[in-house]
């Protein structure tokens, strides 16, 4: 079964400009003049729209787009496997669409309770990624993107230092051949199943740690484990598990998997909103190893 891309379609420069332009300004002077978040989150909401009828490409479409482009029975399996998120506590912002929100404002969260859109308004999103291997095997990764990231917040003389603009992170899916259903979380430099201390090497990215503590049973082979439906997010650096014990002091906000939106990235990545992305100094999916070799135990 192959996957089937959309194509996307180039917009008039001029047009495009005039509109980004007009965009920058109704913001820049709705904040200039101190109106509060209700009034720049329509604004906001308002200039969304206008960006993804302007791209002619349909790059701005959620769960009508995973049909088009890896037809029903697989944009199925997709839809199935997307986790309810769970997020830790001090949460940054939720995860958000990069191609309209890169600022922490438009991804900022209540911090409490159910939760499907920011206070700007932007929809919680993960762009999805399917993986057709030639035994048989499937692997479904769920990309969550954040604009910032802080791993060190609080720690003095350190925050600065665990500080960065941008954040991929990715919750992941292996379906076997004979049906069996796996899940792991990316976690700083490496992949983990369960949160526990014994993926210090895994997180570290010292793979003779890392393999030294699957050999003798401690973790999962390749952080890989069975399927839980969630995805438990660290509150500043976003660092992720699938299976934790649950206590609504550690995750004080979650958005149920139903309330996602899903975006499959093969179909956007390339589209008119999302081509002009600069993630620096943080890596997009599609050019980590995991991209294409979806055992990969990096991050990079």
């Amino acid at each position: 079964m192959g996957v089937r891309l959309k194509s996307t379609r180039g917009q008039s420069t001029i047009e495009w400009v005039g509109l980004i332009t007009l965009v920058a300004a109704l913001m820049a002077a709705l904040t200039a003049a101190g109106i509060q978040v209700p009034a720049v989150g329509l604004a906001h909401s308002v200039s969304t729209r206008l960006l993804c009828a302007a791209s002619l490409s349909g790059s701005c479409a959620g769960e009508g787009s995973l049909d088009e482009a890896y037809g029903p029975e697989v944009a199925e399996l997709v839809r199935s496997g997307a986790p309810a998120l769970m997020y830790g506590k001090d949460m940054l912002g939720l995860p958000v669409d990069y191609r309209t929100c890169r600022s922490p404002w438009c991804a900022d969260g209540t911090g409490e309770g159910e939760v499907s859109r920011s206070t700007a308004g932007e929809p919680v999103t993960l762009f999805t990624r399917v993986i057709h291997e030639p035994d048989g095997s499937i692997y479904i990764q769920y990309w969550a993107y954040y604009p910032e990231s802080a791993s060190l917040r609080g720690a003095p003389l350190l925050e600065d230092e665990g500080y960065h603009r941008n954040d991929w992170e990715s919750m992941q899916i292996r379906v076997d051949p004979d049906g069996v259903v796996s899940e792991r979380a990316s976690s700083h430099a490496g992949y983990n199943h369960t949160r526990s201390s014994v993926n210090w090497g895994s997180d570290l990215g010292w793979g003779f740690l890392t393999d030294a503590a699957e050999k003798v049973g401690l973790r999962e082979k390749g952080g890989w484990g069975d399927a839980t439906g969630q995805y438990l997010i660290a509150g500043g650096s976003h660092a992720g598990n699938v299976a934790a014990s649950l206590a609504d002091s550690d995750y004080p906000s979650y958005t149920p998997s139903a309330l996602v939106r899903l975006v499959p990235l093969e179909s956007v990545k390339d589209g008119p909103l999302a081509r002009p992305a600069d993630f620096d100094p943080i890596t997009p999916p599609w050019e980590k190893e995991v991209w294409t070799e979806p055992e990969a135990e990096g991050t990079g």
